[in-house]
């Protein structure tokens, strides 16, 4: 590793990411269903035949094919490779990011809290596709991003130079646990579901990955998100449901995909932020 220099790895890290947008892909579009993620092995939607691995690589697949079913000639949904080549970018993001982007792409990557933070990097900005898709659209968030954000951040705690197990740990539970309870005083006060389960299950994820401190900016930034998004979203889709009548409740949108747009830029810049805060607006 001490030979290899930044841009190869950015290359490796652009096909993990296409791949796991590959994946990702397959969580969009079964998850919601109830579909098994493993079982039929992926397959044409329209005439059910099995696609061959080889047809089943990350953008190559789809350009291969030049945008065809190889069964049944029918369109490829375009989405499918926009995806994976974004999650590929992000993937190369995190990385670079957490070498401390720069223009010297032929110096290597030597440190393993480089390596931590490019993982738990990985893990956020990848994780916001999913979650902002099927959160958005279905109101959940899959289990495979929550649950397994607590999973990855216990396991990459384990490389040494970025969050110890211990501060991983404290971090899932304290952020999780504050998160439900919060949400259990505001239904309790409100009447009505304020809180989805599966936010605190996303909270106590970033939790693991960032430990309390930021779990705590990340609600904090998340909510401010959510006000400045919320307030002019609802007021215009209150007045477009009483034109047209509607009596369902109007301006909905999910808490998740908010977290997982506030978790990358907390996890880069959270310090900084925050020492910005004290400076300027405590002072």
């Amino acid at each position: 590793m001490q030979e290899i220099p930044l841009w190869y790895w950015l290359i490796v890290f652009f096909g993990l990411g296409a791949c796991v947008g590959s994946f990702y892909n397959v969580i969009v579009y079964r998850m919601p269903r109830g579909i098994s993620l493993i079982n039929p092995p992926s397959h044409c939607p329209l005439c059910k035949k099995r696609i061959p691995i080889r047809y089943n690589l990350p953008i190559v697949g789809w350009l291969w094919l030049r945008g065809k079913s190889a069964c049944c000639k029918q369109p490829i949904s375009v989405i499918y490779p926009i995806g994976e080549s974004l999650c590929g970018l992000l993937g190369a993001l995190a990385l670079y990011a957490a070498a401390g982007f720069g223009t010297d792409f032929s110096r290597p990557v030597l440190s393993p809290e480089v390596w931590a933070d490019a993982a738990a990097m990985f893990w956020l900005l990848l994780g916001a596709y999913p979650v902002c898709a099927v959160d958005c659209k279905y109101k959940l968030i899959p289990d495979s991003i929550s649950v397994g954000g607590i999973v990855a951040g216990l396991l990459i705690s384990l490389v040494p130079g970025g969050v110890t197990p211990l501060q991983s740990l404290i971090g899932a539970v304290v952020a999780g646990g504050g998160l439900y309870l919060l949400g259990w005083i505001a239904t309790k006060v409100l009447k009505k579901d304020a809180m989805g389960f599966g936010d605190v299950k996303l909270l106590a994820g970033y939790g693991a990955l960032m430990d309390v401190t930021g779990a705590v900016e990340t609600l904090l930034v998340a909510a401010l998100l959510g006000i400045v998004v919320m307030v002019p979203y609802g007021m215009l889709a209150a007045k477009k449901a009483a034109k047209n009548k509607n009596s369902e409740e109007a301006g909905q949108i999910p808490f998740g995909p908010f977290l997982a747009i506030a978790a990358p830029v907390i996890y880069l810049w959270g310090s900084a932020l925050l020492d910005a805060y004290f400076k300027y607006v405590l002072n």
